[in-house]
């Protein structure tokens, strides 16, 4: 039997409807909850490896850093990137990619089988945190690149004094 959305949360909620697994719509609730915690540290995560952009081209153009040639420049590009990728993969962290309850199926009048639900979010959980744990990586090493970066950017000769 196919059933739209709406159908299915009234199915959900109508008394004697047999449920496949018999816990399967707490299972389903608990991935949406952990579908929402990645969301909710995927875009924090996003918003920080902005800040580590703006701040590397804030300094790298107080440092003239683009115009020269020589470590600081290619540090300042490899910071970037490298935030630039982490925030990449942040944006496929909190991508909403699925229609909800999609994969819930009405098996009959009163029944739903949530076993195609479960199996799908779960992969989502899976790859999502995946994705989380390498933009994480690619932060982390973001931050020493760039005290690396602003260290030599540095101009730390003496003045001439004329």
């Amino acid at each position: 039997m196919d059933c739209d959305l709406l159908q299915k949360i009234e199915l959900l909620h109508a008394a004697g409807t047999q449920v496949v697994p018999a816990h399967g719509g707490e299972i389903v609730k608990t991935l949406y909850d952990i579908l929402s915690v990645l969301d909710s540290k995927g875009l924090a995560l996003l918003a920080f490896d902005g800040i580590v952009v703006a701040a590397t081209t804030f300094a790298a153009e107080k440092g003239d850093v683009f115009r020269k040639r020589g470590l600081a420049r290619w540090l300042a590009i490899a910071v970037i990137v490298v935030s630039l990728s982490g925030a990449a993969l942040c944006l496929g962290v909190s991508e909403i990619s699925y229609r909800f309850l999609h994969f819930v199926d009405c098996a009959a009048p009163d029944k739903l089988d949530y076993t195609a639900e479960i199996a799908h979010l779960s992969n989502l959980v899976e790859w999502r945190t995946v994705y989380y744990q390498i933009a994480w990586a690619l932060s982390i090493v973001a931050i020493p690149l760039f005290l690396v970066m602003f260290w030599v950017s540095l101009d730390w000769q003496k003045p001439d004094h004329a």
